[in-house]
């Protein structure tokens, strides 16, 4: 049977792509990358030495051996979907090394893995707070790697963890006080804190249409945790977005200054070793972090004060 049992997790994969008959809907539905779905694909037809889909430039359509996979496929992921859900979950023990940027471990993960060490007290996790840079990301030095950037990168799965909006934040008595920023034309450069150099303000700022005078004399901290922590303590309004700010909105320490946002240029994407997706403390990891992620962003409306009322008008 071991000689004969293809790669599991790319099994998943090819289901999705042969049951929607498009490799984007099936990257959007399994939350991947298109090329990380192609990738497994095309591990599959090599572990069986065929191709399963006849492929041209417009169209994707299955082999004749490729319909007839598909069906025996997805008649076996659903037996053990029933099979699982009689048994109850396995434990599941072990470590898993974590990669994750610092603003996102400190201002969320952090205060989210209570939920997760209940739920799965045998797994052990090491998180290391890091921006991985391209060389530290193909190292592989880790088990799991939570990156914000573009998404491109070759030889780790990429999954698409969540899109990020930024928006203008500030402590709650910085909206309150005398002469403070109600509407856009009355946010002065110097107010800003910049957690990069000054380009993501510059882009908000383009999105809405507005000019700011001096931008360049705003606070630079080079930081995103660090800018946070600047405007909870009333020193400015800095950009954030729903993930990192959530606890910040939840215990009053921040608020949304205006409704407009624009998306960041890069996204939270989760990396991992393909030969490793099978094990289980990963997946159970994977499949708690995306649904977090979900939650929060549900959630994090509930906490964005008056300052959410004013417009940029």
């Amino acid at each position: 049977m071991r000689r004969t049992l293809p790669p599991l997790y790319p099994l998943r994969a090819f289901e999705a792509v042969a049951r929607l008959g498009s490799v984007a809907r099936a990257a959007d539905e399994l939350n991947l990358t298109k090329g990380a779905v192609s990738h497994q694909i095309r591990s599959l037809e090599e572990s069986l030495e065929q191709p399963l889909f006849e492929r041209d430039k417009r169209t994707l359509k299955l082999t004749q051996a490729g319909s007839v996979y598909a069906r025996q496929v997805r008649q076996a992921l659903r037996m053990l979907a029933e099979g699982t859900m009689k048994l109850g979950l396995p434990s599941v023990e072990g470590r898993l090394h974590i990669a994750c940027p610092p603003a996102l471990a400190n201002c969320w993960l952090a205060q989210s893995l209570r939920d997760f060490r209940r739920a799965f007290p045998d797994i052990e996790l090491e998180i290391r707070p890091v921006n991985l840079n391209d060389e530290a990301i193909r190292a592989g030095d880790y088990d799991l790697a939570i990156v914000y950037g573009h998404g491109n990168w070759q030889g780790p799965l990429v999954r698409v963890l969540t899109q990020i909006q930024m928006y203008p934040v500030c402590h709650p008595t910085f909206i309150a006080g005398s002469g403070q920023p109600r509407e856009l034309g009355q946010l002065s450069g110097r107010s800003l804190l910049h957690e990069d150099d000054g380009g993501n303000w510059k882009r908000w700022l383009a999105e809405v249409g507005a000019q700011v005078e001096e931008i360049e004399h705003g606070t630079y901290l080079w930081s995103a945790q660090l800018s946070l922590e600047a405007a909870a303590a009333g020193a400015g309004v800095a950009l954030g977005d729903d993930i990192v700010c959530a606890s910040y909105f939840e215990h009053g320490r921040l608020t949304r200054l205006f409704d407009t946002a624009f998306p960041a240029h890069g996204a939270y994407y989760l990396l991992c070793d393909p030969q490793r997706l099978d094990e289980p403390r990963i997946l159970l990891f994977s499949d708690w972090l995306y649904e977090q992620m979900r939650k929060t962003s549900r959630q994090a409306g509930q906490y964005q004060g008056p300052g959410a009322a004013f417009s940029p008008q």
